[in-house]
């Protein structure tokens, strides 16, 4: 027997309504901020709203440049600053009319008085003077510290009434994922780099999911309702960007002055600030934008660009003057996380590029197509692994993905587009090619042996390109040996339509075989560019991992779950590894079982190291035929797109903060590496402790099905378990088990017992027999 020593984590993680909490992730989230990002060189108080948001200790903002912490945090915030909003309009209505009485009096008054001369008549007593009129606004009570009510008294009425009607209906569709709001003060450097940024909250529950937050070079602007008119808006100067929220049947207007022959790029961003919302349909926030003249007439309107709902619209000015950009939800729906950001200026702007990649370690000049670009060739750069995508930006433009391949690159031929003309290729191959007009079909070809393994598959949506790909394996005889529209993919990222086509199939006869690609559509255009990969199968595989964020205790142990994309039927094990890890932090069930797509394993934290923030790295191995291969693992957050669609979005790092003491629980094991279950029957895990006068409770956390954990046994310092596996398991089954610990005590108020989580065992390998 050998032993594992290993720490738990305290139960510092409250589950609340609307968020749950999982081991090793804080109670603290952040839903959106507001504004989502501020310009070089400013500082600028900023809203988040969420849950869990009491007690911040620290705000995180990644990269350097940009500094942050948090002011105060108001709780219940619909309720308490809408009952104040209330209270104020009723007394600034009634002050109103008071005003308004008494300014008709003195209109009254200096009526009758008209055509009298002189002043008052000889010896009547002079009037007094008249007493100084105190204000109204000064009796109505003290605003708020808050960026809202500051300017109340500034306010006219129908604004007032504008916002009470604004709280009034949010505390109608109350949300209590958003019901708290943090003010956290931000200051970013004038050479701070921009672009997009992770921000963090931790408070005494830990550290909080990741939210975007956008460093940028213009001016910032933001609403100040009612703007739903034109004339109640001022005028604004461009480049700019313009900051609002839309609310339940909102739509809110700005306006801009631009002059003849401007080439505006007015881009919205929305969906790419929040990428999907649990509780909405269609799961994002769906912008659309309208350009108006001065005379109200619509000069343009946009509800996307291409597949991606955030709206890009591009505008040659003709005519000097004032012009209004509209935007609203298209279908005017509306809550606080429906945040977003405008751009106006004559920035550029990537529509696509070509080829859409190239082979590692060559060199490679693209052409680039798009609005106000500065040039129309750029060099790529083709140090990244195999089958991996990077993005590529200039100065100040959207970025455009690529691909990093490793098989030889080839070009279409002009004239590939019947089948008889079928463009020749030499296997392995990866072919760069377009489908320029509506209709076109290219044709390749190439030659093959009875029983070739051959895959097919296409890359073009996941690198931007509009094509919808269908794919066609064709025999010399013209018969369809197989066909595909749609591979099916992880949702990994931002896309919810797979439209890239793979196929593999094994050649029957020797001959020439022709591939075909089309777009499912009939569409086509210069953007219409895809890869086109012809070879034997590549066994490969990516990985990502959720959560991004992470809080532990020292020497404590928290899960977290690896996805593996099996390429070309690899169905090997994944080995993960810690890359360039701080000393202490260790994995336990860090394999990827064979067949399988997912894996939870657990990291746990050193036992010397406490109250500090830590960027973890992962690696997955596999042994392959062609060696060893090694793939950066991708951190990402769990998400759900409307009610039922999960999505892995990336994030740039995953961020662990490691707390203070827990206590020591030891845990015995057989030598060997996975825990044997009988297939029907069980094995016995024997459990060590500190002595201490609560009692613990283990329970499975999210176990496979089939198995389970019976306890059998516990005193002051052991404890036994049962591991069962049903007879309906197959046998191999594989993985690991996460065992939960309940500690149970008696509450104060009515003696019963309750229990509370104090996290998960380290990762227990197990196999089935």
């Amino acid at each position: 027997m050998h032993r594992y020593t290993f720490v738990f984590l305290l139960s510092l993680l409250i589950p609340s309504a609307g968020w749950c909490v999982e081991p090793g992730q804080s109670a603290s989230h952040i839903a959106y901020v507001y504004p989502a990002g501020a310009k070089q060189g400013s500082s600028l108080e900023i809203t988040a709203g969420g849950q869990g948001l009491r007690n911040i200790q620290e705000v995180y903002v990644s990269g350097t440049g940009v500094k942050a912490k948090a002011l105060r945090t108001i709780p219940n915030f619909k309720k308490t600053y809408g009952d104040y909003l209330r209270d104020y309009t009723k007394k600034a209505k009634t002050a109103k009319a008071k005003e308004d009485r008494a300014a008709r009096a003195a209109k009254q008054k200096r009526g009758s008085k008209k055509g009298t001369k002189g002043g008052t008549k000889e010896g009547t007593k002079k009037s007094e003077p008249k007493k100084k009129k105190e204000s109204t606004k000064e009796a109505l009570p003290p605003a708020p510290d808050h960026p809202i009510f500051r300017d109340l008294k500034k306010r006219s009425l129908p604004e007032l009434v504008h916002l009470q009607q604004r709280f009034y209906k949010e505390n109608r569709q109350r949300n209590r994922e958003m019901d708290e709001r943090a003010l956290i003060q931000v200051t970013v450097d004038s050479d701070a780099e921009p672009g997009m940024r992770e921000m963090r909250i931790r408070t005494n529950q830990g550290l909080s999911n990741p939210i975007r937050f956008y460093i940028g070079d213009k001016p910032e602007m933001y609403e100040r309702e009612p703007n739903e008119k034109q004339a109640n808006n001022p005028v604004l100067e461009a480049p700019l960007v313009f900051n609002g929220q839309i609310m339940p049947g909102d739509i809110d207007q700005f306006r801009f002055r631009a002059k003849a022959g401007q080439q505006l790029l007015i881009q919205g961003h929305a969906r790419s600030l929040i990428p999907y919302l649990a509780d909405a349909v269609p799961g994002w926030f769906q912008a659309v934008m309208t350009l108006y003249d001065e005379t109200g007439e619509e000069l343009s309107y946009v509800d996307d660009y291409r597949f991606s709902p955030d709206p890009v619209l591009f505008y040659q000015i003709e005519n000097d003057g004032i012009y209004t950009v509209q935007i609203r939800d298209s279908i005017f729906r509306g809550r606080e996380d429906f945040v977003y950001r405008i751009t106006v200026g004559e920035d550029p702007f990537i529509s696509h590029l070509f080829p859409l990649g190239g082979r590692q370690g060559q060199d490679l000049t693209c052409q680039l197509s798009g609005w106000n670009l500065p040039k129309t060739k750029a060099d790529l750069s083709m140090q990244g692994e195999p089958g991996s995508i990077h993005s590529f930006a200039l100065d100040f433009s959207n970025q455009v993905p690529y691909a990093v391949d490793e098989f030889p690159e080839w070009r279409e031929a002009d004239d590939n587009h019947r089948l008889a003309r079928a463009q020749k290729l030499k296997w392995p191959v990866m072919v760069n090619g377009r489908i320029e007009k509506p209709g076109e079909v290219d044709y390749y070809q190439f030659e093959g042996r009875p029983g070739d393994r051959v895959v097919v598959e296409v890359m073009a949506r996941r690198l931007n390109s509009p094509l919808d790909s269908k794919i066609k394996v064709i025999d010399e005889s013209g018969t369809v040996l197989a066909w595909n529209d749609d591979a099916e993919q992880l949702n990994l990222g931002m896309q919810t339509h797979h439209a890239d086509s793979k196929l593999s199939l094994r050649l029957p006869r020797q001959g020439r075989y022709a591939v075909s690609v089309a777009d499912t559509q009939g569409q086509g255009g210069p953007e219409y560019a895809y890869r086109l990969r012809i070879s034997r199968p590549h066994p490969d595989f990516a990985v990502t991992s959720t959560p991004a964020s992470l809080t532990v205790r020292m020497g404590c142990t928290v899960p977290l779950t690896v996805h593996a994309v099996r390429k070309d039927g690899y169905d090997g094990e994944i080995d993960l590894v810690l890359k360039d890890a701080p000393k202490g932090f260790h994995l336990n069930g860090a394999t990827i079982p064979a067949g399988q797509d997912k894996v939870m394993l657990t990291l746990t934290a050193p036992t010397d190291t406490k109250n500090q923030l830590f960027p973890i790295r992962l690696q997955g191995r596999a042994k392959i035929d062609r060696g060893v291969v090694t793939r950066e693992v991708l951190p990402g957050q769990a998400m759900t797109q409307a009610f039922i669609t999960h999505h892995v979005v990336p994030f740039e790092q995953m961020m662990v903060y490691v707390g203070g003491w827990g206590e020591v629980v030891e845990v015995e094991t057989s030598k060997n590496a996975r825990v044997r279950i009988p297939r029907g029957g069980e094995t016995s895990l024997r459990i060590k402790r500190k002595k201490s006068e609560s009692r613990l409770v283990l329970k499975l956390y999210q176990p496979p099905e089939g198995i389970t954990l019976e306890q059998i046994r516990s005193s002051k310092n052991s404890m036994s378990v049962a591991l069962k596996a049903s007879d309906k398991v197959k046998a191999g089954t594989s993985g690991n088990l996460m065992i939960e610990v309940f500690r149970e005590y008696k509450a104060k108020n009515n003696g019963k017992v309750r229990s509370s989580s104090i996290g998960v065992m380290p990762a227990v390998p197990f196999v089935v027999e």
